[in-house]
């Protein structure tokens, strides 16, 4: 756990708070174009069907779309 500004902060939300505000970065910025990001992308993909909460979030908007 990290103390930022009084706030406790778990190492695992951190990580993924930077990885959010990266990705919004790279999706609005001529970066996508470089070789080191769509390597980096390409990998991030490649783990795609071990992420089982991408299917969890599209059951919810499913059931509250409908």
């Amino acid at each position: 756990m990290l103390t930022i500004l009084g706030l406790k902060v778990s190492y695992e939300t951190l990580a993924f708070f930077v990885l959010f505000i990266g990705s919004e970065v790279l999706a609005s910025s001529k970066l996508k174009s470089n070789s080191f990001v769509q390597l980096f992308l390409n990998a991030v993909d490649s783990l795609k069907p071990f992420r089982w909460e991408d299917d969890k979030i599209k059951n919810i908007k499913d059931s509250i779309l409908k």
